[in-house]
């Protein structure tokens, strides 16, 4: 599959134009997927490009895609509305990016520090989204988004600058935040939130607007954040959860016959197996050059790491009291589907080395119906 990347939004109208059928000796349908990561990134070329190179492949052809990563379609805080708007067909939806948009999807999201091994996380998130959080999908389905599954990243650390010989002193400390949940525990250790893109976090480092990004360890290599980062903070802080990584749009979905909505739905669970083994693998990697480069990894005081369990503890409340006042129904039934589903990933994954091929034939088997979805 050559992947096109499209120069700028004006490109990318004239190929939805073109998003129809094209009688000829081999029919094809043209969609667009956006992203506003960079084409290097796991979510890009072991995620977005492996879903496209499957449903081409499976669907002998009849459908193409084109990939606008880089914000070339959108960018983070856009990527909704474009889909909803019709402006693309597809696109990397990072729900913390929407509250008041995807209120119900933010209830998983908001469980964000129950993230302890991305594999587990990533089946339980698009399992209970899937199969037991209709209001999930009902609000996809509202803004024109037909969620396929999402990912994880392994636990987020804090990324900072200067050595912290001294131990980590959050205090007064301006930290990229992903997140309304993440924000709160960087505000109750005393440091300042802020919400901005991860793919802005490297210039806001570099201009002084950050002290530290609160993110995956992979970013020190795939955003270029080692250029900026002295230390790395060891405490897990939460990751991303939540979302949409694979989609279409409600409209091309309800276009589509079965077979070829089978495809896609499989299409994204090898995806998501693709995208999590790429992270975890990208993960060990951007930890051992940042040790050999002398970039400091650096604990957390006793204190500082039971206020973090006491706040894992307080989430479970919040997130639903956060969801009703968003305007949710019954929120304390998503975060205990999340939670029973969790329970039961790990069940089936933790202390196993599972090969990916093994890791997504689990997904498969546990996560989609007999009529795939």
């Amino acid at each position: 599959m050559a992947i096109s990347i499209g120069p700028s939004l004006r490109g990318i109208v004239y190929a939805l134009a073109a998003s129809v059928f094209i009688v000829g000796a081999a029919e094809a349908r043209q969609l667009t997927y956006g992203s506003y990561l960079p084409p290097a990134h796991p979510t890009s070329e072991d995620g977005i490009a492996r879903f496209v190179d499957i449903v081409e492949d499976e669907t002998d052809g009849e459908i193409e895609f084109a990939f606008y990563p880089s914000e070339a379609a959108a960018s983070a805080k856009t990527m909704l509305s474009a889909i909803e708007d019709q402006l693309i067909d597809a696109g990397f939806i990072v729900s913390v990016y929407f509250p008041t948009s995807l209120p119900v999807n933010m209830v998983l999201s908001d469980l964000s520090f129950y993230n302890a091994d991305n594999a587990i996380t990533a089946a339980a998130i698009t399992d209970t989204v899937l199969n037991d959080c209709p209001q999930c999908m009902d609000e996809f389905k509202d803004k024109n988004v037909r969620f396929l599954a999402t990912y994880s990243t392994p636990p987020y650390q804090a990324m900072c600058k200067g050595d912290m010989s001294d131990g980590f002193d959050p205090s007064g400390l301006r930290m990229r935040a992903p997140g309304s949940e993440v924000g709160r525990w960087v505000s109750e250790i005393g440091g300042v939130p802020v919400n901005i893109p991860n793919s802005e976090a490297y210039e806001a480092m570099e201009r002084g607007q950050l002290d530290c990004v609160i993110g995956a360890v992979s970013w020190l290599d795939s955003l270029s954040l080692a250029e900026v980062v002295d230390s790395v903070v060891t405490l897990p802080m939460g990751g991303f959860q939540g979302g949409s990584l694979f989609n279409i749009s409600q409209q091309v979905w309800e276009s589509l016959d079965d077979d070829t909505r089978g495809i896609m739905q499989d299409a994204a669970l090898q995806a998501l197996a693709s995208t999590v083994y790429a992270y975890t693998a990208e993960e060990k990697t951007a930890r051992d050059k940042a040790k050999s480069e002398d970039i400091r990894f650096v604990d957390v005081s006793d204190d500082t790491a039971e206020r973090r369990d006491a706040f894992m503890e307080s989430q479970v409340e919040q997130s639903a009291k956060t969801a009703r006042e968003r305007g949710v129904d019954n929120p304390d039934a998503i975060v205990q589907a999340f939670l029973d589903n969790l329970d039961e990933w790990r069940d089936r994954i933790e202390g196993q080395d599972l090969s990916e091929q093994e890791y997504y034939a689990l997904l498969k088997k546990h996560i989609l119906s007999e009529d795939g979805q």
